[in-house]
């Protein structure tokens, strides 16, 4: 049940299609169903994982609950799709700043404090919504072989009396039980329709209950959907996060060439929940917690570039400002990036021959065109040597690297010798 802007649509037409095959007997239940001695060893019959989730279950297409469910799954799966539990946790992307190299603990610090936010998402919330379905999806069938594989639910059944106590392998009905529980929790305030009954968000999933008992339904499937539901929830608020894999696969990282070929760096942002300066771009962040593969990449797109337009265009992320006049070399500046530095100012580092004592480096005739000696806050503040030497010492790599290539160190509103413009 994998979803996207029309996915209960697209949902809901397999589940008619299989449930409406299944009813004209083209197909017979047991090769559909999870049945666990068919997929385990020596049969390896995988596709009944996929097939489990897409049938509506017993009875026939036109039967009330079969029509209750998809009516369900049309009016919740929507809503909840628009905002999921939110698993892109922020602690996750503090983690990587622990690995800034510095001397001073303090810059750490406030380029955490600069970059992250607890604030609202940034992206769209698709990627959330897929993991939803997938962790979900996993806990049904981890749960159904714990339960069923090793007798648990016998065993339960010896000190209390389940009526049908069985699950039936079938777990399209567990899945939506499972979103509906979210998307309770997620809203509880929020007044729903369940058939035809006006009920606060927070007790959908009991109605759901007592009404299957009162309509004397089979309430196991219902049952264990809301408890996978609590599962995933206390996990998404505690454990899990989407991967950034599942987040760059459905586009929400941020497309780093417009349609021109071009870099657009204002209105994407492969970070999530990453607050960028006014007038920042994602190289900053980048330059500052030394993504390096990142950079390259942008690098490699500007080196795609065929005439000097595009190249222009295509460059001039590298070199734009933030409010105070920042740009990307910088942040790699004050955090003490040395590769990022290498990589904005097109540097290669040559050894020093006979005997490799020290090292000069040899800046080429690049594309960036980046200015060693650029200056903040339109251009009366520190240069990037000036804030290498602030944060990290007069004898710092960065600090080296930088005067071998003409920098100058400059604070706010020091001048301009004649020999150093």
């Amino acid at each position: 049940m994998v979803t996207n802007n029309f996915s209960p649509y697209l949902t809901l037409t397999i589940l008619i299609v299989v449930t409406g095959l299944h009813t004209l007997d083209l197909f017979d239940t047991e090769q559909i169903v999870f049945l666990w001695d068919r997929i385990s060893l020596p049969q390896l019959e995988l596709w009944r994982i996929v097939t489990s989730f897409t049938w509506c279950g017993p009875g026939i297409l036109i039967d009330f609950p079969v029509l209750m469910l998809l009516y369900s799954m049309v009016s919740i799966v929507p809503s909840y799709e628009k905002d999921p539990h939110d698993v892109t946790r922020i602690q996750q992307q503090v983690q990587q700043y622990d690995d800034i190299p510095t001397n001073n603990e303090d810059i750490r610090d406030r380029i955490v404090n600069q970059w992250t936010t607890q604030s609202a998402r940034r992206r769209r919330p698709r990627s959330d919504c897929i993991f939803a379905f997938i962790c979900c999806a996993i806990i049904i069938l981890s749960s159904y072989l714990l339960l069923t594989e090793t007798s648990i639910l016998m065993y339960i059944t010896r000190y209390i009396p389940i009526r049908h106590p069985i699950l039936i392998p079938v777990f399209t009905r567990t899945l939506l039980y499972s979103i509906i529980t979210l998307h309770s929790l997620k809203h509880p305030d929020q007044q729903q329709n369940i058939n035809f009954f006006p009920i606060p968000g927070k007790y959908v999933p009991l109605f759901h209950i007592v009404f299957g008992m009162f309509m004397k339904y089979r309430v196991n499937e219902t049952v264990h959907g809301i408890v996978v539901g609590l599962i995933y929830a206390y996990l998404a608020n505690n454990i899990l996060f989407t991967p950034h894999w599942l987040v760059h696969l459905v586009g929400e990282d941020g497309n780093m060439i417009t349609e021109e070929g071009v870099i657009d760096a204002i209105t994407n942002n492969p970070y999530p929940n990453v607050r960028l300066e006014p007038g920042a771009n994602f190289l900053h962040h980048a330059a500052a917690i030394g993504d390096v593969a990142f950079i390259q990449s942008q690098v490699d797109l500007v080196d795609l570039a065929s005439t000097p337009a595009e190249i222009v265009r295509s460059s001039q992320p590298f070199r734009q400002s933030d409010r105070n006049g920042w740009q990307p070399l910088h942040e790699a500046g004050r955090s003490g990036q040395l590769n990022v530095l290498k990589l904005l100012l097109e540097v290669d580092t040559i050894d020093n021959a006979p005997n490799n004592e020290g090292r000069t480096w040899r800046r080429r005739a690049g594309k960036l065109k980046i200015n060693v000696n650029a200056r903040t806050n339109n251009n009366r503040g520190f240069t990037v040597l000036k804030i290498v030497e602030d944060n990290h010492g007069e004898d710092h790599i960065c600090a080296q690297l930088l005067r071998e290539l003409g920098a100058v160190s400059l604070g706010f509103r020091d001048e301009v010798s004649d020999n150093e413009e």
